[in-house]
């Protein structure tokens, strides 16, 4: 089954581990939903952490998702500390990653730890999707905060779901879709791609939809692109449409046993007994 190794990034209390929640119980691997404000999430083990509501330590916890083409994906998933004081632990844990999630607030926006975290993506070509978090939260925007995106990556983004009813209980997301989107996407992809360019000037052959997001995938793939999902993590609203994207836009590798065994080690702590355990891709 091919691999993706997941890193969960964002600045402090965008919700990046409210997301990880989410994606566990979404994809059924826990059936208690836990929350930071109750000091019960799966990932927040250490008593610090509990009793802060901040990640400190990188902790792994492991899901399958489903493919567009029916396989499956075996994801690793690495929740990170988003206080800027641990940046060396997220950098020890994203040179291990196939694909990332960036967590941004649709409230407060891209801030100086998100730009920090995107140069470290972008610095080691990690392929990374972006979940703009927090839409039922009073302030939420739409424009700004893909404005804000767009300005901090060197690539550019693109989104693929649009909220309605922003910073209300009833907030919820829609798919981009119609005429409008596509353009919109074909031209973004014709400014990373000099092929797709080509076309796109001379407009002989236009791209239909499924073609421009299988080049959205290949991009996304490239770290050229970044594909933005808007929705709630406390709420659920939108994740559905993260864990999809996980499958379409990251690329899952596959162990080839004709290459030499190599291993990283990206964390050491002690279990309960005392003993040393440390985590490595292999």
């Amino acid at each position: 089954m091919p691999i993706l190794n997941l890193g969960i990034v964002a600045h402090v209390d965008a919700g990046k581990t409210t997301l990880t929640e989410r994606l566990l119980f979404e994809t059924g691997v826990t059936t208690h939903l836990g929350r930071v404000d109750h000091g019960d999430t799966t990932t927040d083990s250490d008593v610090i952490e509990r009793q802060r509501g901040i990640t400190i330590r990188s902790a792994v916890v492991t899901f399958t998702i489903c493919t567009v083409d029916g396989g499956s994906v075996k994801v690793n998933l690495i929740d990170t500390p988003g206080h800027s004081d641990f940046v060396a632990e997220v950098e020890r844990a994203l040179a291990v990653l196939d694909g990332a999630v960036l967590v941004v607030s649709a409230v407060e926006g891209v801030q100086a730890q998100t730009r920090v975290l995107i140069r470290i993506l972008e610095r080691l070509q990690i392929p990374f999707l972006i979940f703009a978090n927090k839409i039922d939260r009073v302030g939420a925007t739409y424009a700004e905060t893909m404005a804000a995106i767009r300005e901090a990556v060197s690539g550019d983004a693109i989104a693929l779901t649009r909220p309605t009813h922003l910073g209300s209980r009833s907030a919820t997301v829609r798919p981009c879709g119609g005429a409008g989107f596509l353009d919109d996407l074909v031209e973004r992809l014709a400014d990373c791609d000099d092929q797709l360019l080509r076309r796109y000037v001379d407009g002989a052959q236009p791209l239909g939809q499924p073609e421009a997001l299988s080049a959205l995938a290949r991009l996304t793939a490239n770290a050229n692109l970044h594909p933005v999902y808007f929705g709630s993590a406390l709420t659920g609203i939108g994740v559905a449409d993260v864990i999809d994207g996980l499958g379409r836009y990251l690329p899952a590798r596959t162990a080839s046993a004709d290459e030499p065994l190599q291993a990283s080690v990206f964390k050491i702590e002690r279990d309960p007994t005392g003993h040393k355990v440390a985590f490595a891709r292999l």
